[in-house]
């Protein structure tokens, strides 16, 4: 979404996420009666004193605003275009001066990254490497994992980065979540399932062209394809239903047995997944 200068001051406020202190709506050109008369209009409402949003803003923008602090972690992925596992319980927000509103997880210590540019509907929103570092230290490792490395490629942040911002011994976690992000994963279900397998000693290369199949989601140890249907699965239509089918066929004609999992499989059924593709990947081996 973009601004125009002079548009009005709903137009602003949904600029910049749904909720602005006054200060900073008259800094963009709206002067007192421009207020007012959003305020009459219906277009906007004060929340708090200093504070106007829109009628419908989301409650953690508004929060933001009100208590002077900015989404972070998981809370700022997503507004990012970030790929996430689930959405937080709790608001994830960061304050310099350590006010914070009730219920929500709580970031603290100075920011690492450059200021965003403001607006762009995304609301009060910590740096990018701030949110990935913060995400890094405070979620399960692959869950942040899918974060950090869905930034990298968004070409946002590059490892080196990561690395830097993580020094000294009490991190040593918290890099080894750096160093385990991986190349051409497509979704985070592929990443989780890449983790997976290389957990139990596979090796995996995502995104593999087959001559005859095309591109195949996992190829574990050069001879097993994984095929991976995340949540659109329930919408493919019969046509791509059809190419799926065709493509596993060619690939277990060329040797390479194809199995296909669900987004439920890999997060809910790891264990039996694992040892369906450790004893297909084992045959001939021995």
């Amino acid at each position: 979404m973009s601004y125009r200068l002079g548009a009005d001051v709903e137009a602003f406020l949904r600029w910049v996420g749904g909720a602005a202190r006054v200060a900073d709506v008259q800094a963009a050109g709206h002067d007192r009666s421009a207020v007012r008369r959003a305020l009459s209009d219906g277009g906007a409402v004060r929340v708090s004193r200093g504070v106007l949003a829109l009628p419908d803003a989301d409650a953690l923008a508004v929060a933001t605003v009100v208590h002077g602090c900015r989404a972070t972690c998981l809370s700022a992925a997503r507004t990012m275009g970030l790929w996430t596992l689930s959405d937080p319980d709790e608001p994830h927000l960061w304050s310099i001066h350590g006010r914070f509103p009730a219920g929500c997880v709580r970031h603290r210590g100075p920011l690492l990254g450059a200021a965003l540019p403001a607006g762009g509907g995304s609301g009060p929103v910590v740096p990018v490497l701030d949110a990935v570092i913060h995400t890094i230290r405070c979620r399960p490792p692959l869950e942040a994992l899918v974060v950090a490395e869905s930034a990298v490629r968004l070409r946002l942040l590059d490892r080196r980065q990561l690395a830097a911002a993580l020094p000294g011994n009490r991190n040593g976690a918290a890099r080894a979540v750096v160093g385990r992000i991986g190349d051409g994963s497509e979704s985070p279900l592929e990443i989780v399932a890449r983790e997976l397998f290389v957990s139990a000693g596979l090796r995996v290369e995502p995104q593999v062209s087959l001559d005859g199949v095309g591109r195949v989601d996992l190829l574990v140890e050069g001879r097993v394809v994984v095929e991976l249907d995340g949540f659109e699965f329930h919408g493919t239509s019969r046509a791509a239903f059809r190419r799926d089918r065709r493509r596993g066929n060619a690939a277990m004609l060329g040797g390479l047995p194809t199995l296909r999992y669900t987004y439920e499989d890999v997060m809910y059924d790891a264990e039996r997944i694992v040892d369906e593709v450790l004893s297909l990947a084992r045959r001939g081996t021995r």
